[in-house]
């Protein structure tokens, strides 16, 4: 598979770097790899794989002879650009929320629903967002295993999760706080250090904020259960990277803890943990790892479990690279 043309847009970012890490590390097959950012970061250059790469403006980008084209550049610029690169005939592998909700487009985690890839007629596919993906492996095994008539999570989100910047005023922060100066916040409502903040994105009319909606629509869209039985909340948290859940759920028929643990131990991309994991457990590291498993002392069907991953691997980067190589193992992607 030499002939394949990638782009990575949002190169610049937190996942896109990520990205280009994970291309390199997985030795992703390609022959020609633009990188592509706001006109703001056009003309700097990359280094990548002992050679320098120009940066485009996506704005001005000629979408033609693309493959694979991975999206992280946002919401409002995927909307305005990634249709382009699908209708020239790339594949679309978007990381943004523009497209979760729509019909037509994929939502996938490759080890929960990637056999879709193989019939899919839409070229524009949509990546989950992290949190849903981290808590959907766990819970498509328990799903496939026992089924699972409700869920309750609690999310402890990293502040990269809101891009560098966040990640940058995490770091300032705590300098400023170390010499004995007050905080200031930018990219928050308020400083974040030593402090938490318990919703993400603005609060609907139901009370849920955006990132607790979203866990509940892609989750049930990805299991293809409509009526699945979800709640969540979402917490931002003074941690760099990875995120961490609180997770409860109520199975359908009466399983062993040791039933549980194994079904969790054999399904793809999770390590079960002896003793709980920690965002330092994780980080820089693919996959899922799940830890404190416990009976629900008050409900035969139900238990508790702690899941904890990479948002900017797993919960990110990675996932659209697992796409990706699914995509061209079902030969889907054809060089031009």
């Amino acid at each position: 598979m030499s002939g394949i043309r990638i782009a990575v847009a949002g190169a610049t970012g937190a996942v896109g770097i990520e990205l280009l890490g994970l291309i390199d590390e997985r030795r992703f097959p390609f022959s020609s790899l633009r990188l592509l950012a706001s006109a703001r970061s056009a003309g700097s250059t990359v280094g990548f794989k002992g050679s320098s790469l120009t940066i485009e403006d996506l704005a001005l980008a000629d979408p033609s002879g693309v493959n694979i084209a991975f999206f992280s550049a946002g919401a409002d610029r995927s909307r305005a650009f990634a249709p382009a690169f699908a209708e020239a005939g790339a594949w679309v592998i978007d990381n943004s929320s523009a497209f979760r909700r729509e019909e037509q487009n994929a939502l996938i985690v490759p080890e929960v629903n990637g056999h879709l890839l193989a019939d899919c007629q839409n070229r524009l596919i949509a990546n989950p967002n992290c949190s849903t993906i981290i808590a959907l492996l766990p819970l498509a095994a328990l799903h496939g295993a026992f089924g699972i008539e409700r869920v309750l999570a609690t999310t402890f989100q990293a502040v990269s999760g809101a891009g560098g910047a966040a990640l940058d005023e995490l770091n300032t922060q705590t300098r400023t706080v170390a010499a004995g100066g007050v905080p200031e916040a930018r990219v928050f409502a308020r400083p974040i250090i030593h402090d938490l903040i318990p919703s993400i994105g603005a609060i609907g009319a139901n009370g849920f904020c955006v990132e607790e909606d979203k866990m509940v629509f892609e989750s049930r869209k990805i299991l293809e259960c409509a009526d699945l039985k979800i709640s969540a909340t979402t917490v931002r948290v003074p941690v760099p990277r990875c995120h961490s859940m609180a997770i409860w759920t109520r199975l359908n028929k009466t399983a062993t803890l040791d039933a549980i643990g194994a079904t969790l131990a054999s399904a793809p991309g999770i390590i079960v943990a002896d003793e709980a994991p920690s965002p330092g457990d994780a980080a820089g590291r693919d996959a899922v790892y799940v830890g404190r498993i416990r009976r629900d002392p008050d409900d035969p069907l139900g238990f508790w479990f702690w899941a904890v991953s990479d948002q900017l691997r797993k919960g990110a980067a990675l996932n659209a690279i697992q796409i990706a190589e699914e995509l061209i193992a079902a030969g889907r992607v054809h060089a031009q």
